[in-house]
């Protein structure tokens, strides 16, 4: 039921509009004449129309300010009743804190039908204060809405563009290959009986390395989706790193048939450190791998090894052709290849699959690299404490 509260200081007048009142609305009717003292309890009550004297509107004008003010942006209304001949004195409070008056004799009719309009207004400026509640937060679903549509096209853009690039590079990485071993099949299959031994040992080798690299290429794709799945984590051993980094350029070197040079130095006691092997080795045989594929020939690769502070920082620098400053930032991701590379190959999958895996070690990878001059990129791993890992 809607609560109206009675601030008239004639008694009598008090107590006719509370019996006009009650039938229809819930009344509220204070002793005015201890009104100044319970103006701060009065505050506290709800309710959804006032009803008040000039008198009394003159003695807590400033207080019925500030109730409006906290009820804002919804009204509360306030009606004033006073005798014609105050009108004119009384008026300069309409715009103010009072919403309309009721000149004295009161018609019953009269009054009832201000109040309904009074609490009409009321009500209409709640449902307006709650349809613009819901318009905000429709908005703001549609804004959320919005955002989720365009991440979603925006991931499907990138994912409709990396099938692209992975359907291209397939197509040609092994397409060459599968050439050279159709090709070296039909020579031994045509000539076999012709070809001398070394040369057919030539063909062998020829088609052992082309069926190696495309089984590397199928490694690297799986390492990408194994670490995408959550599937690859960090599994660290007690072994002597320097000698782990020593053969693995080895290994580099004559797994590429390179005549570059590795310069390898260590720094720091790196001889009993607990690392993991797998990670280790997917990051630095493609960091080195692309520095001999990207330096100039005979040129000298030097890959440094410090160990300090529980961690384990690997600096790999080269002397070739650089990368261009725009390819800098999509550098590690899936199939990019720095626009300079021309037609040296390449899959795009190397600096990718060395970012997934310096992140699943809980690492950090730098890059620092001027074109025509070089390349850096330096690797920093953390390293367990033995005395952890023993346990």
């Amino acid at each position: 039921m809607r609560r109206i509260l009675l601030l008239l200081e004639h008694q009598e007048n008090r107590r006719l509009l509370a019996q006009w009142l009650k039938t229809r609305y819930e009344v509220i009717v204070p002793d005015v004449d201890t009104l100044q003292g319970k103006i701060s309890a009065l505050w506290q009550q709800s309710f959804d129309l006032c009803i008040l004297c000039g008198v009394t509107l003159e003695g807590i004008n400033q207080q019925i300010q500030e109730r409006r003010n906290t009820e804002s942006p919804v009204l509360l209304p306030f009606l004033l009743v006073t005798p014609r001949q105050s009108v004119g004195m009384r008026t300069r409070y309409l715009w103010q804190n009072v919403d309309e008056l009721i000149i004295t004799p009161i018609q019953k009719l009269e009054l009832l039908s201000r109040i309904e309009v009074l609490l009409r207004l009321r009500f209409l400026s709640k449902e307006l204060l709650a349809t613009n509640k819901r318009l905000l937060m429709e908005i703001e679903q549609r804004r959320c809405l919005e955002t989720e549509i365009r991440s979603s096209l925006q991931k499907e853009r990138e994912l409709n563009e990396l099938k692209s690039r992975f359907v291209s590079m397939v197509s040609h990485e092994f397409r060459s290959p599968l050439q050279v071993i159709l090709s070296s099949t039909q020579m031994i299959e045509i000539y076999g009986e012709q070809l001398s031994k070394d040369r057919k040992k030539q063909f062998f080798q020829q088609i052992k390395q082309t069926v190696k690299k495309m089984t590397q290429l199928l490694d690297d794709v799986l390492v990408i989706g194994r670490a995408d799945l959550g599937k690859f984590k960090a599994n660290p051993e007690i072994m002597d790193l320097t000698e782990l980094c020593r053969n693995l350029a080895e290994e580099i070197l004559l797994s590429m048939n390179s005549k570059h040079a590795i310069s390898f130095v260590t720094y720091g006691n790196c001889g009993d450190a607990c690392v993991d092997e797998v990670l280790i080795r997917h990051i630095l045989s493609n960091l080195l791998s692309n520095a001999i594929k990207y330096s100039r020939p005979h040129s000298t690769i030097h890959f440094i090894l410090q160990c300090m502070d529980n961690e384990a920082i690997f600096k790999i620098q080269d002397n070739g052709i650089g990368i261009p400053l725009e390819d800098k930032e999509t550098l590690f991701s899936l199939f990019h290849r720095a626009a300079n590379v021309r037609d040296i190959p390449g899959t795009g999958l190397g600096l990718a699959i060395v970012k997934k895996c310096v992140d699943l070690y809980g690492g950090k990878i730098a890059v620092e690299s001027t074109l025509g001059v070089g390349t850096t990129f330096t690797v920093t791993l953390p390293l367990p404490q033995l005395a952890l890992v023993r346990r």
